[in-house]
């Protein structure tokens, strides 16, 4: 298995985390395990002596020692319960001293009375595996006594010792189940992502149309694979617009190269002809059309060059603020004079002061593109509008025009560079099909868009939405 794979590694967190809580839970289970027998053991001691305190020790000086020595046989029995006690008083003296138990390592060494001991007290000796407990009583009489108790420890420590076997035993097996369950499920989660991969290493330039598989499961794979079936529709689309573009580029250029080719062709033949067979009004003509074709094919050339200084971020925009109102009336004025010589009413509303902030050159070239088309392509007796309004986000600009429309399938392509709805039409009025793709550029390197509506036979409307 690739040590670096994604299946390796969460088998490998999955068994680590799971040993580490095992640990975990194991060593908090003896400790609180052991702290819990330790506690029941000191609950009994201390309800021992406090009996003792209660009932024997009260009644000391009228019953006597041997009194309470023959209770203590008879209700404790230490010797038989395998435990050890000791009374003693202020004097030092020793009250009481039950025999040795089974365990000789219970006998408490002679010790003085503690006068400042006050409450209970616990020792607890894992070096001879024994509880010491102490408890003081302090007489109506003003006699004090101490009880010292002493208890084997070692039922404790063989339960103990019995619980860290078993965990010994268990926590393999429960490690071996882990690492198996873990590779399982990590392999079952995996396997969606492994068929994304086969499908999406057959997806080529061939088949791009092809998506994966979606499950309706809300999880990551789902989002995943939505993901990557939008990337491929992106693809696609870019890839179908660069085989257009290509297409459209290679007819655009072939046209004026041919006629400039036929020109200097006829013109090199008419070179061998005697000067009084030449014709030099046929001459100017053609080198006139070379020119004109010369000029058509350095123009296409400019734009393209603009277009990808505009997309690879070359031209640096001069962020200046200036009044679109203004720049839009301006622009609006000169372009009149176009649309009276072709019959067409430019027609715009009263601006008023509408500042924004971006390059006034390009954005005149936009308004430019955008009333030079609807004019070029709008019949006589039509009328175009220009409007301008203010969002609370947005500048919309606004080009209605109520000409021939476009088809709605090619709404979607009439940003394209070197597209055309009617191209000989196109060529006829010297569009070259790259306008609206320079109005794109220049509206999104100022972060907005266009929305171009049309209806065939109904007119179009190109809507500018600009940051306020």
């Amino acid at each position: 298995m690739n040590p670096r794979s994604l299946h390796f590694r969460l088998s490998l967190y999955h068994v680590s985390l799971l040993t580490l809580t095992l640990l975990v839970f194991a060593g908090t289970s003896y400790w609180g395990f052991r702290r819990h027998l330790i506690a029941s053991l000191e609950a009994q001691c201390a309800s021992q002596t406090r009996q003792i305190s209660v009932s024997l020790l009260p009644g000391l000086p009228k019953s006597g020692i041997q009194y309470l020595r023959d209770e203590m046989e008879e209700h404790y029995a230490p010797e038989s319960n395998n435990l050890f006690f000791r009374i003693v008083n202020a004097k030092n003296e020793i009250i009481y001293e039950s025999g040795p138990p089974r365990d000789k390592n219970l006998v408490l060494e002679p010790t003085q009375f503690n006068a400042d001991l006050k409450q209970t007290r616990t020792h607890l000796d894992t070096d001879r595996h024994r509880l010491v407990f102490l408890r003081p009583y302090q007489a109506e009489t003003g006699e004090s006594y101490q009880i010292q108790m002493s208890t084997s420890i070692v039922p404790i420590e063989r339960d103990l010792e019995g619980l860290w076997k078993a965990g010994l035993l268990v926590l393999p097996f429960a490690l071996l189940g882990s690492v198996v369950g873990g590779f399982l499920l990590s392999k079952r989660s995996l396997k969606p992502v492994r068929e994304v991969i086969v499908t999406a290493g057959k997806i080529n330039t061939n088949n791009l149309r092809e998506r994966l598989q979606e499950s309706q499961t809300g999880d990551e794979i789902e989002r995943l694979t939505a993901t990557l079936n939008k990337m491929f529709e992106r693809l696609d689309a870019s890839f179908k617009q660069m085989i257009r573009f290509t297409g459209d580029a290679s007819h655009e250029l072939r046209t004026p190269l041919t006629v400039i080719r036929g020109n200097l062709e006829l013109l090199m033949r008419n070179s061998s002809i005697s000067q009084r067979d030449r014709n030099p009004e046929e001459t100017k003509e053609m080198l006139a059309q070379t020119l004109e074709e010369t000029e058509r094919l350095s123009k296409s050339v400019g734009q393209l060059l603009e277009l990808t200084q505009l997309d690879s971020g070359e031209i640096q925009l001069e962020q200046e603020v200036f009044d679109l109102a203004e720049l839009t009336n301006t622009t609006a004025e000169q372009m009149k004079l176009l649309a009276e010589d072709k019959g067409i009413q430019l027609e715009t509303d009263g601006f008023s002061s509408l500042p924004i902030r971006g390059d006034r050159h390009r954005i005149k070239q936009l308004l430019l593109n955008l009333i030079d088309n609807a004019i070029k392509y709008c019949p006589s007796g039509s009328q175009v509008h220009i409007r301008l309004a203010r969002g609370v986000k947005e500048v919309v600009l606004e080009v209605e025009d109520d000409g021939p429309g476009v088809p709605q399938e090619a709404i979607q392509h009439l940003t394209d560079r070197f597209y055309r709805v009617d191209k000989s039409r196109s060529r006829e009025m010297g569009g070259s099909g790259l306008g609206l793709s320079i109005c794109t550029s220049i509206c999104e390197a100022h972060g907005g868009r266009i929305e171009i509506e049309s209806r065939l036979g109904k007119g179009s409307l190109f809507r500018v939405c600009l940051p306020a």
